[in-house]
């Protein structure tokens, strides 16, 4: 069986943390996009999946230092969220070429290796 590339993994982050940061609304955000869970605004917060995601897989923190199979699961996460934002023409995905249909094919295909 052929083992996933940790840093073929690590890159694929890359696309997920551009399109999350460019959902989130922080203006209001108390604490700037960093999940504090000991704050009730944090914890009904509807951002609180992107938040928590970003604080586990932002650029600073050591994700080369996590497991293959922590990562593949953050990549998951990923996939569900890019997934859930496309529109509805997005239904025909294998001939899509947009920056998010690429990304999300590219991305299965690595998860789908063993």
């Amino acid at each position: 069986m052929t083992q996933v590339d940790k840093a073929l993994l690590i890159e694929l982050l890359d696309y997920p943390r551009k399109r999350i940061v460019q959902s989130m609304e922080l203006k209001f955000c108390p604490h700037a996009g960093f999940f504090n869970s000991n704050d009730d605004q944090c914890l009904s917060c509807h951002q609180e999946m992107e938040c928590v995601w970003m604080n586990h897989n932002d650029e600073l923190v050591a994700v080369e230092e996590k497991p293959i199979q922590e990562i593949k699961q953050q990549l998951l996460i990923a996939v569900d969220f890019i997934d859930s934002s496309l529109s509805p023409h997005h239904l025909s995905r294998r001939n899509c070429e947009c920056e998010n249909c690429v990304w999300l094919r590219k991305a299965q295909q690595v998860l789908a290796i063993e």
